[in-house]
């Protein structure tokens, strides 16, 4: 499995931020739209100003923000974005950053879990003019909010959930092999989560409903793993293990906890299963 990172970048030195508002900022409820800071709105003095830009989404499922540079006079653009709500409070995590000068969207890209006809506000503070894309995706979500209700995951078959602001609940799926075999678990995340304090956690448990541990050269090691966007995707080949030798699953029921790390964190998530 893939160990999470914090991603440490240097961003700039500047006084405290500014409210502000350019007059009409939004995003529509559904697909895709754009929203453009100019250069012009993004200081006031040496002071970074903070944009909001409103967004009442038109179903419940996931917002992507993407970051591009517009800027007249630069190549590239960083900064902050926090998502609020309707009161312009924070709810996520507080000015996660985002830059474009690096290749790879998992650094100017972040994705929200939102609730249909629920207003949301991002406030966006860039050091450069910047083109923001906001993509919704409408997901439904079939998933039990407890072990005892746990959804069947079918194996080769894809599942696709959604964790919003304001879901306390974990998601719980279950799995049940009618004969031994050797599981591959594969999972991905899409969510605003940059450390391992905000994402999402996903928990394999054993039949006996203990969070399955085995052995990976000698040492024991527990089937939990934590998705960021950093490293969104990741897997586990799952089998009992003794002196490196594999050995197969009894036959039973298996489950899988997805949950989030912190209140800030939000977003859909994927599961898949198959036997090796």
């Amino acid at each position: 499995m893939f160990l999470t990172a914090v991603m440490a970048v240097t961003l700039f030195t500047v006084a405290a931020p500014t409210e502000a508002q350019a007059a009409g900022l939004s995003f529509k409820g559904n697909g895709k739209s754009t929203v453009t800071i100019k250069d012009t709105q993004c200081y006031s003095g040496r002071n970074l100003k903070v944009n909001y830009i409103k967004f009442k989404p038109s179903v419940t499922g996931t917002v992507t923000l993407k970051f591009d540079c517009s800027s007249s006079y630069y190549n590239n653009s960083q900064g902050y974005v926090t998502f609020c709500n309707k009161n312009k409070k924070t709810i996520g995590q507080k000015n996660e950053i985002w830059r474009n000068d690096y290749a790879g969207k998992i650094y100017n890209t972040t994705t929200y879990g939102v609730k249909k006809n629920t207003t949301y506000y991002f406030a966006v503070q860039c050091n450069a003019g910047t083109k923001i894309t906001a993509t919704v995706k409408a997901i439904k979500d079939s998933s039990a909010s407890s072990k005892s209700k746990a959804k069947t995951l079918s194996k080769g078959k894809k599942v696709t959930g959604v964790i919003a602001y304001g879901d306390s609940k974990a998601d719980w799926y279950k799995i049940k092999l009618t004969k031994s075999a050797k599981l591959n678990l594969y999972y991905l995340a899409n969510t605003n989560g940059t450390n391992e304090k905000n994402g999402f956690k996903i928990t394999f448990y054993n039949k006996d409903g203990k969070v399955f541990s085995g052995k990976n050269n000698g040492k024991k090691v527990s089937a939990i793993s934590k998705v960021t966007r950093l490293y969104p995707e990741d897997g586990w080949y799952i089998s009992l293990a003794n002196g490196g030798t594999k050995f197969d699953l009894p036959s039973g029921t298996y489950y899988i906890k997805v949950e989030r790390m912190s209140k800030a964190s939000s977003g859909s998530y994927t599961l898949k299963w198959t036997t090796f």
